[in-house]
């Protein structure tokens, strides 16, 4: 027989019980609201009183911005959120915890369906008022100040969709921790373990790829949690924070909280059946079913025991030894604390050894197969024909990259959307080369990220280490690098539509000089260099220097690059024509000095070389007499020498992506000071420039005058 009280008067009844909880949330969401919209708006209107805002208009815009912020997707609101849904979650059921108190309610004439669905419902009361009263709140205060715009309320009403369907999530979380178990302290921790268990078994993971694998990448791809709330948040808030209006930041917001509600469903579910077949007798046990222990054990210990190796590997300078010994004695450790926890007795040590012995079964497994790659990660390269398309990523250019709302973009981003090879051949080529190389033998190593894009729509990103300097890998790369494919990948210049569009400024500069360009010239440059883009190619970048680079300047403060090389014969006419060409070498009649500095590399490697075994014999045996300085420097004004000198310098302020490392001399550098009266459009901010020499290609005159003798120099 059940009560014939109304569903409503259960509610009002519940509610009654739950008062600390009631003033708990409902205050915390008050102070959180109204003392960060008087925080940030105090802050905005501070500075229109110091003067940082020019007209009225901008200061209100910035009011607004500022309730946005108070309002919407605060970083603020989040740990109240997860605490709120915790704690609102655990004292509605707590009652489950007192045999007393099971026994008292059983006894009620109420249905147990009912019973749950009143707890349940006056806990998403709880967090609904007190979250739309502390928002309410937070508006009122704003408006009070003229900070109220239609762009703050849409953002406060999709936030307030946002964070509810994120309390729901932990709150049906911990609501199944609940019906799991038989004590505070066990729930607590359990909640913490569904919270963040798909974090830590991804990190236990990735860091054992790390490793052990030659061929890990992240380069274009991560693996990521899938079903962790909290790493969505983490990883999308910065996005949809600074997001131009609400509209877009909900086209971000709503694929995940579409994805929320049905985590959040399955984890009530869960919770349902658990409820309905706890036994009343589990009250006050660690665990609500014998059967759960072991299981909640294993996966338990073997995370906790990789993240116990990891710190004792990272703190012995990657000892393996030491991190198999770590992983068994935190696995070891951690079972027989759970034991103890769930019997609540030190003596259940080491009870249950079978499921100890599966632990640490399962950690030595997971350790093998990484250890010895067992599944062939490094040894993976698809099928030619089971590849759709393919990305790489070669070690040496980098540019400015953004999107079509003008937001900044990782490379990877903008390499992984652009570039889609499909002659696949040379890609899959260089990557076998690779894995049969040794790359302590390659004279010039470089990574180079591949992702495998597969007809069966899986895709895999690998690290490959090939060698810039053998013949057959740059063959391989000159049939990469002169695709149109390849390019548009690379260069954002090759795709962009809007490359002509608020263009503000054009510069041509080799290093020192910096000449300006009318913006009307911007079609011409462009159509010229991307003619001349037509010969790109691995020998080309990798053999030769550019003589200087192109920007393009943006209203947004972005700009694009446009390398120039000595063969890029139309767009260098283009700039002679426009007068804005200088080549790399410099005139000597327009230069005041060259000051040369020798480092004497041989001598003090030689003098601080390294005995492992021991301690440094440099330091060990000249610590006290000091430090001993080999640099030679010499400063040079004959205008005979500085044009015998000016031929072999390269300016070090132009990158040189893909270039050889051994192409300048890295013992040698060249300050070169300009003349004041020459008409030469150096940058007049600098009274000098940094030159590197070519390698091999010092004057015999100045290697002599910045010969080491011994002597203080």
């Amino acid at each position: 027989m059940t009560s014939k009280n109304s569903f409503w008067d259960s509610c009002r009844e519940n509610h009654k019980r739950r008062i600390w909880v009631w003033i708990v949330a409902v205050l915390s969401q008050l102070l959180a609201y109204s003392g960060m919209t008087m925080i940030y708006l105090s802050r905005i209107r501070g500075a229109y009183e110091l003067g940082s805002y020019r007209t009225p208009a901008e200061f209100q815009q910035a009011m607004c911005q500022a309730a946005r912020d108070a309002l919407g997707f605060s970083d603020n609101i989040y740990p109240i959120v997860f605490v709120l849904a915790a704690v609102i979650g655990m004292q509605g059921f707590s009652y489950l915890f007192d045999r007393r108190k099971v026994d008292m309610y059983h006894s009620v004439p109420v249905s147990k369906n009912r019973r749950f669905a009143v707890v349940y419902v006056n806990g998403l009361f709880i967090y609904l008022t007190a979250n739309l009263s502390g928002l309410i709140l937070g508006m009122i205060l704003s408006a009070a100040q003229k900070a109220v715009n239609g762009e703050v309320i849409a953002e406060a009403g999709l936030s307030f969709v946002w964070h509810f369907f994120f309390f729901l999530v932990f709150y049906h979380m911990m609501i199944l921790a609940v019906m799991l178990t038989g004590n505070r302290f066990v729930t607590g921790a359990l909640f913490l373990m569904f919270a963040l268990y798909e974090f830590v078994v991804n990190d236990m993971f990735e860091g054992l790829k790390g490793m052990f694998f030659d061929t890990y990448s992240v380069h274009f791809l991560q693996d990521e949690p899938k079903f962790s709330t909290l790493y969505d948040c983490i990883i999308n808030i910065w996005q949809i924070k600074n997001a131009p209006d609400a509209a877009a930041a909900a086209k971000i917001a709503m694929p995940l909280v579409a994805k929320w509600i049905g985590i959040a469903a399955v984890l009530l579910a869960l919770g349902w059946y658990a409820y309905k077949k706890r036994p009343s007798e589990t009250a006050g046990k660690a665990v609500a079913h014998r059967f759960l222990e072991p299981v909640l054990k294993v996966a338990a210990a073997i995370p906790a025991a990789f993240l116990v190796g990891k710190i004792v590997y990272d703190t012995s300078y990657q000892n393996e030894t030491l991190l198999v010994a770590g992983m068994l004695a935190g696995g070891v450790i951690l079972c027989a604390a759970m034991e103890v926890i769930f019997d609540f007795d030190i003596r259940s040590l080491f009870k249950h050894l079978i499921s100890s012995g599966i632990a640490l079964a399962g950690i030595m497994a997971i350790f093998c197969i990484f250890k010895w790659d067992l599944f062939g990660y490094d040894s993976y390269i698809p099928v030619q024909n089971k590849v759709e398309s393919i990305a790489i990523s070669a070690d040496g250019y980098y540019d400015s990259y953004w999107d079509e709302n003008q937001q900044y973009i990782e490379q990877n981003k903008f390499e992984s959307d652009h570039m889609f090879l499909t002659d696949t051949a040379p890609v899959l080529e260089l990557a076998e080369l690779a894995k049969h190389s040794d790359p302590e033998e390659m004279e010039d190593g470089r990574y180079v990220y591949i992702l495998y894009r597969l007809k069966s729509g899986l895709q895999k990103d690998r690290c490959i280490r090939v060698d810039y300097d053998d013949p057959v890998t740059e063959e391989l790369l000159n049939q990469i690098f002169s695709t149109d494919a390849y390019q548009k990948g690379v260069f954002p210049a090759m795709t962009d539509q809007n490359l002509l569009e608020g263009v503000t400024r054009i510069q041509y500069t080799n290093g020192p000089a910096k000449v300006m360009i009318s913006v009307e010239e911007a079609g011409r440059l462009k159509d010229a260099w991307l003619k001349d883009m037509e010969q790109f190619d691995f020998t080309l970048v990798r053999h030769n220097r550019p003589c200087g680079v192109m920007y393009f300047a943006y209203k947004n403060y972005n700009q694009r690059q446009f390398l120039v090389y000595d063969c890029f014969e139309n767009t260098i006419s283009e700039l002679k024509r426009l007068e804005a060409y200088y080549p790399m070498e410099l005139d000597a009649a327009d230069i005041e000095s060259v000051t040369v500095t020798c480092y004497h590399n041989e001598l003090a490697e030689q003098d601080n070389e390294v005995d492992y075994d021991m301690q440094p014999r440099a330091v060990a045996e000249t610590w006290d007499a000091g430090y001993t300085d080999y640099t030679v420097s010499e400063t040079f004004y004959e205008e005979e020498q500085i044009a015998q000198i000016l031929p072999h310098l390269y300016c070090n302020w132009i990158d040189a992506p893909w270039s050889r490392y051994r192409d300048l001399d890295e013992n040698y550098s060249a300050e070169v000071v300009f003349k004041r009266d020459t008409t030469y459009p150096y940058e007049r901010d600098s009274y000098y420039f940094t030159y590197s020499f070519y390698a091999e290609r010092v004057p015999e005159f100045v290697a002599e005058a910045t010969e080491y003798t011994g002597e203080s120099e």
